[in-house]
């Protein structure tokens, strides 16, 4: 194994784990979306918006209002959710049509921008029109695609499937109503389960990870300089979808860390 190089390698694992709120349950009969913060990080929503792009028209989409929050069946009474919080909200039944509609969650009024766009679902007889946005990298919804409601019954609603992102018409299912319990939240795990240097002089990071982003690699020089993507220096190699391969800089002290995206 030939060494022609010297470095020192600080290895750190950053989960940004942001807050990620998503609509986990739909209760049609009644009129009710409840929310859930499946991230780390607690989310303020207010300044947010609902919108329902085929029945809104031409300009009724809502603020998320602390007026609309169902205190009976919610774990905190304002807009703040905390990690694994549920918001439950009474909205309209003009604005959750029974029969089909569709439900995005803004941070800010701006329909077309998937940025602006925290989540979003489609049910029943809706062709959707947001879900052209919520089909934007990177995506949290497929484009025509409507969750399928004609099994539901008395006291069904339409629920995120236990650990399931909410990105797709499969992550929901129509089931007994389970209002202001929250799904299954996954806890997100980046962890490294093996380190090493290739006879190339390569250096290989092996990791678990049980979110639902990617992982990429990251250096800096000293920790008071922001780390930057290490594949804008050299090639990152992924032979498998937990292993990274890269070429450390010679003679240099580096700090390199997992993060995800």
């Amino acid at each position: 194994m030939i060494r022609n190089f010297v470095f020192f390698i600080f290895l750190f694992l950053a989960v940004k784990a942001p807050g990620n709120v998503v609509i986990s349950e739909v209760d049609l009969a009644n009129s009710r979306v409840e929310l859930v913060n499946t991230g780390s990080l607690a989310i303020n929503l207010t300044n947010h918006w609902w919108c329902n792009k085929v029945n809104g028209e031409p300009d009724d989409y809502p603020g998320v209002s602390s007026a609309t929050i169902n205190e009976e069946f919610s774990t905190t009474p304002d807009l703040v959710l905390l990690p694994g919080e549920v918001l439950v909200f009474d909205l309209s039944s003009s604005f959750l049509p029974p029969s089909g509609g569709e439900l995005g969650l803004y941070r800010r009024r701006s329909w077309s921008n998937r940025v602006a766009m925290i989540d979003y679902i489609n049910w029943g007889n809706s062709r959707g029109v947001r879900d052209t946005v919520a089909d934007d990298p990177p995506a949290i919804w497929e484009k025509n695609a409507a969750i399928d409601i004609s099994s539901t019954g008395p006291g069904d609603t339409i629920q995120l499937k236990p650990g399931a992102a909410g990105d797709s018409v499969n992550d929901y299912q129509v089931a007994s109503a389970n209002i202001g319990l929250a799904q299954s939240v996954v806890p997100v795990e980046l962890r490294i389960t093996g380190l090493g240097i290739l006879d190339t002089g390569s250096f290989f990071i092996e990791f678990s990870y049980n979110g639902n982003g990617t992982v990429k690699a990251t250096e800096s020089a000293d920790l008071s300089i922001a780390y930057t993507d290490i594949s804008a220096r050299t090639s990152v190699f992924r032979p498998s979808d937990n292993r990274v391969e890269f070429q450390p800089k010679a003679g240099r002290t580096f700090f390199f860390r997992l993060e995800e995206e």
